[in-house]
């Protein structure tokens, strides 16, 4: 069945301008969940609001939310309804995503969650007013963090694997996910950072400038390792029945006891 082409430049350019509303709408999100609401694709198994301490939070998944917004027709469609990160997602204070049917065990440290949150937040402040270059929409980046349990392996790199499994099977299952290390000029560099020529040059030495500094900081780090630029689809069609267009950019590392630190932004790409 042919898509309505109209509908979805639409419905796109809605999304790389307005956002920022996605915030408002996944606060009715937890208040459907807790009834017991339908939504438009099928009922969902509504997330707990506390495990083992650690409880819902809106705010750690507000860098996701652009990511779960439907980007296609009513048909055809799946269970990801046009979107890259499943829209049935949920996050928790230590920053873990919840999605139905998958795991949600909690067993952190709380100085570990404390420190993923602290470390993020810093990364945030540096990279603030930097958006994503590749990208039909501008796109701030946000602290995102995944604590690890206490039990979890203690990985030395991050890989496509580890982040598929960090994000709980939130990430379409044929999104494909590349990793880079954190330098200039890597493989995944346009991506992210402006090029000289595209904007006027103080622009450009001002954002270059944040992602030297940025570079520079994890030297300087005794709790993190690993640093990595992590680019979550690539802007071709994610399936047959999934038009999702909005795809997650991260810089993250990993702290000595595995758990998965950085910011969060994203790229439209109709």
């Amino acid at each position: 069945m042919m898509h309505d082409e109209a509908y979805l430049m639409s419905r796109r350019a809605s999304i790389a301008i307005a956002a920022g509303t996605l915030y408002m709408g996944f606060r009715y999100f937890y208040n459907m969940s807790k009834s017991g609401e339908e939504n438009q694709t099928s009922r969902f198994e509504a997330p707990p609001e506390s495990v083992n301490g650690c409880q819902l939070m809106m705010e750690r998944l507000k860098p996701l939310l652009p990511c779960m917004e439907c980007c296609g027709p009513d048909y055809p469609r799946d269970a990801w309804n046009h979107s890259c990160i499943h829209p049935h997602t949920a996050a928790y204070s230590c920053g873990c995503l919840y999605v139905p049917g998958n795991p949600n065990q909690h067993d952190h440290d709380a100085n570990e969650v404390a420190l993923c949150e602290a470390l993020s937040l810093e990364m945030a402040a540096i990279l603030k007013g930097v958006s994503v270059n590749l990208s039909e929409g501008a796109s701030n980046f946000d602290p995102l963090f995944f604590t690890a349990n206490r039990s979890a392996l203690k990985h030395k790199v991050v890989s496509a694997e580890l982040i598929r499994s960090a994000f709980n099977g939130a990430i379409y299952p044929s999104a494909k996910i590349s990793v880079a290390k954190l330098e200039e000029n890597c493989p995944l560099w346009e991506s992210f950072v402006w090029s000289d020529g595209e904007i006027l040059e103080p622009e450009f030495e001002e954002n270059i400038s944040k992602w030297r500094i940025l570079i520079n900081w994890f030297k300087t780090q005794t709790q993190l390792h690993s640093p990595v630029f992590v680019e979550v689809g690539d802007g071709n069609k994610l399936s047959e029945m999934n038009f999702g267009c909005v795809f997650p950019r991260l810089v993250v590392a990993l702290t000595n006891t595995g758990s998965l630190v950085g910011v969060c932004a994203h790229a439209v790409q109709t």
